[in-house]
């Protein structure tokens, strides 16, 4: 969608419409600055239980919740003792 609104910016420049120019500038920035946050958010997202930057999450197994990468054992739960 971004060439498309460049595009028009370039389109409408050559035409001498400014106003239009500038809706499709608006439009191809406010594009790129979404598709920014996006990859932004899923990298922060993963780093969350990481803490590295970067870092590949491994991905577990829904219903073991062993990883699938390496098949190892999940973690057990807590137990429903309270500590005193």
């Amino acid at each position: 969608m971004s060439k498309e609104n460049l595009n028009k910016f370039v389109n409408s420049l050559e035409k001498g419409d400014n106003l239009k120019a500038a809706d499709a500038f608006k439009a191809s920035i406010a594009d790129k600055v979404s598709s920014a946050l996006n990859d932004r958010k899923v990298e922060v997202g993963r780093s969350m239980f990481t803490s590295q930057l970067g870092v590949k999450v491994p991905e577990a197994d829904v219903f073991s919740g062993a990883d699938t990468d390496t098949n190892t054992v999940p973690i057990e739960a807590p137990s429903d003792e309270v500590a005193q």
